[in-house]
């Protein structure tokens, strides 16, 4: 399955690296997509993206990942590409997960309004998350922030291909 983590300036790096190295290791396509070819994150780091927000075709995906970070959330919010993205990957009932302050993105939408869901604190936009580190909920997976990046990508690779893949991705990184 061909997922993207979509990557911006002010991302969170490490809920955006970490999250695509565990992805990669379990055997995904996986690939992270730029607003820009390089992105700064919200502590300066710089890395460059595999494909362009403008350029990627949304069929080829099942699965949508979106980092936290300040103000990297913030510019996810803002741009309506990424909101198309969530809206059409709901409609067609794919994965959408979203990490740290990212689900707040997904609230506001009204996507979890009936669904069990975290975020980092803060973030919960008027609702009540889930006290786990990581959570699914029909095709919604999300994760509290970067000290729940491990669970969190477990979690996808759980429901991409398997909990033995997750398992075995977790134990061969010494998790």
């Amino acid at each position: 399955m061909k997922t993207m983590i979509i990557v911006n300036d002010g991302c969170e790096e490490c809920e955006a690296l970490i999250v695509y190295d565990l992805l990669y290791r379990a055997g995904l396509d996986v690939k992270l997509v730029g607003f820009n070819k390089n992105t700064v994150s919200s502590h300066n780091v710089t890395f460059e993206a595999h494909e362009l927000l403008d350029d990627i075709d949304p069929e080829e995906y099942e699965c949508l990942v979106l980092p936290g970070g300040l103000p990297g959330t913030t510019h996810l919010k803002e741009d309506q590409r990424v909101s198309y993205l969530i809206d059409k990957f709901v409609k067609d009932d794919k994965y959408v997960c979203a990490i740290c302050a990212a689900p707040s993105i997904l609230i506001e939408k009204g996507l979890l309004q009936n669904e069990k869901f975290v975020c980092f604190p803060g973030f919960e936009c008027g609702m009540t998350p889930s006290g786990d580190k990581a959570v699914q909920d029909k095709k919604f997976i999300t994760g509290k922030g970067l000290g729940a990046a491990f669970e969190f990508g477990a979690l996808i690779i759980k429901n991409l291909i398997s909990e033995e893949k997750a398992d075995e991705i977790l134990k061969k990184i010494q998790y």
